[in-house]
């Protein structure tokens, strides 16, 4: 008896999400990241599964331009995953191998992706195709700055950063016509915090793929932070409407972005020296909000799965 139903490919957005919970917990107790992460990927695993055993749904779900610029997230959680396997000490001496060999896949299939949605829905353009998760489409990719310790991909890692950083400024007005001026669908309306995404992404990955010792250059982190800080709280003071509506799967797009941002506002102030009392009560709320929304999505989504409820499945 099946005891859950098939999951959409964007619940790929709540592993993502739990992944990168678990790296910004990991500093109170390693436990914690265990704990995140394990769940992460049994999800995932879940979803990888689902995927195999019904390969023509799932090609049918990314003939959709909203789907197709969330799926993104499965290639990001995989290049996390790599990072977490790191952890893992009964893989001895394979550990390096397999996780470069998870992370290299991740990434060339994001890449991948990012080429069959440009082909399909951006040549020739048309604003229907557009959804503020255009910036998890073009400028997910850059986690693989963020992981870039990992790889050991720093000059990769550098031209990515560079790249995505321009794409967001392309991107951003896009992104903000669609949403303010021409409307998103209702279902959609969630995809509205990944605005808070992107540039929080690269203000972590700048951090991690231009180390110390190449001197990152503080008014760039300066700006790079005061900027993602203000789209952070544009979404924040959205939530309680973004909230208020009947759970669907594009719900997931409540998890990363609160993650990424607490993860980039903590690593910067760790790289200015920020110990202002007032700084510190900043970073402990942001990631007191991202722990509240990602296991409350968490909840949702298990619920959502249950064969027993009954939930909309779009």
């Amino acid at each position: 008896m099946k005891i859950f139903r098939n999951p959409p490919l964007v619940m790929s957005g709540l592993t993502l999400g739990l992944f990168a919970l678990g790296n910004l917990l990991k500093l109170y107790h390693p436990s914690l990241r265990h704990l995140l992460s394990i769940i992460a990927l049994l999800l995932y695993l879940f979803l990888i599964l689902s995927i195999l055993k019904n390969l023509s749904q799932a090609l049918e779900q990314i003939k959709h331009p909203l789907i197709a610029s969330i799926f993104p997230t499965f290639f990001m959680s995989g290049m996390l995953l790599a990072g977490y396997i790191q952890t893992f000490p009964f893989l001895e001496d394979w550990v390096t191998l397999i996780s470069l060999t998870i992370w290299w896949l991740a990434f060339l299939g994001n890449a991948g992706l990012i080429a069959y949605f440009t082909i399909k829905f951006v040549i020739p353009f048309h604003w229907e195709h557009v959804f503020p998760s255009w910036s998890v489409l073009y400028v997910g990719i850059a986690v693989a700055t963020l992981t870039a310790p990992i790889s050991g991909q720093y000059i990769l890692g550098q031209i990515i950063f560079w790249t995505c950083l321009l794409l967001t400024l392309l991107i951003l007005p896009l992104m903000t016509i669609k949403a303010y001026c021409i409307g998103l669908p209702e279902t959609a309306k969630p995809n509205i915090c990944t605005f808070c995404a992107p540039l929080s992404l690269l203000l972590a990955g700048y951090l991690k793929t231009f180390p110390p010792e190449q001197s990152p250059n503080t008014n760039f982190v300066w700006l790079l932070l005061l900027a993602s800080q203000l789209l952070y709280f544009f979404v924040v003071l959205q939530l309680p409407v973004l909230l208020k509506r009947e759970f669907n799967p594009g719900f997931s797009a409540f998890t990363f972005p609160f993650a990424i941002s607490a993860t980039a506002l903590r690593s910067a102030g760790s790289y200015l020296h920020l110990q202002l009392p007032l700084f510190q009560l900043l970073v402990k709320l942001e990631e007191l909000l991202a722990s509240i929304l990602v296991l409350f999505i968490l909840y949702s989504y298990l619920r959502f799965l249950s064969k027993q409820e009954d939930l909309p499945s779009n």
